[in-house]
């Protein structure tokens, strides 16, 4: 996909008309709801058919939800590499590390297996949440802009989770769509490098790193002692 307003403003218009009508719109439809001419959302939609983001059915549009789960996997693939250690916080990116390779293996069967668990759909879904959301977020532009907040959604979501006085660790144990979902917010949290710079630097800091973040507690609940 490439990035692009335009193309991510019709893609948002088609995932919010297809959930608030429940059936896909026309070329009609989408063109009533974007700031864009008639012949930019035809040329647009051709485009976005032919690279497989939309899908074309009797004049119907709908978003390719294989298409969505492929495009997020390759952006999470990019935060699977090994974060480094060698920064003051050993224990907490190895633990982090750890965890990328149960993550990649998951990912793997998401995209390829057609599992039916659970986990697909509460992806395409939270995938689905953000394109909706971008209709009315403006600030949600380019395709980077729709996968960071993914990933803020996820991050999100799953801090609530495992906050919540309600969850323990049999929920883990038992749910793969919850599993998956912390197993992506723990490989999310990056970014230990720059602390221990900042933390090096600035002495107010010193005293108060490392924390507890809520990734800490995920981690626990996915490696049950």
């Amino acid at each position: 996909m490439r990035e692009g307003g335009t193309r991510l403003e019709i893609l948002s218009v088609v995932a919010t008309l297809e959930r608030d009508r429940e059936k896909p719109p026309r070329q009609k439809d989408i063109t009533e709801q974007v700031s864009v001419t008639r012949g930019t959302v035809s040329k647009t939609c051709t485009s976005l058919v032919e690279e497989g983001q939309l899908l074309l059915e009797n004049g119907e549009y709908r978003v390719n939800e294989e298409m969505l789960l492929l495009i997020y996997k390759e952006h999470l693939e990019g935060y699977l590499v090994r974060d480094s250690a060698n920064n003051g916080f050993a224990d907490i990116v190895e633990a982090r590390n750890e965890l990328r390779i149960q993550l990649k293996g998951q990912l793997r069967q998401l995209v390829m297996d057609g599992e039916e668990d659970g986990r697909r759909q509460l992806m395409v879904n939270i995938l689905r949440e953000v394109l909706v959301y971008a209709s009315t977020f403006r600030e949600i532009q380019t395709l980077r802009d729709y996968l960071f907040t993914v990933d803020h959604l996820v991050r999100t979501l799953a801090a609530h989770i495992t906050t919540s006085p309600a969850f323990d660790k049999t929920v883990v144990k038992h749910s793969d769509p919850i599993r998956l979902l912390l197993l992506i917010a723990v490989a999310l949290d990056r970014g230990y490098s720059m602390m221990s710079s900042l933390r090096a630097t600035h002495e107010e800091l010193d005293e108060f790193l490392p924390g507890e973040p809520a990734e800490d507690q995920m981690i626990r609940y996915l490696n049950p002692q």
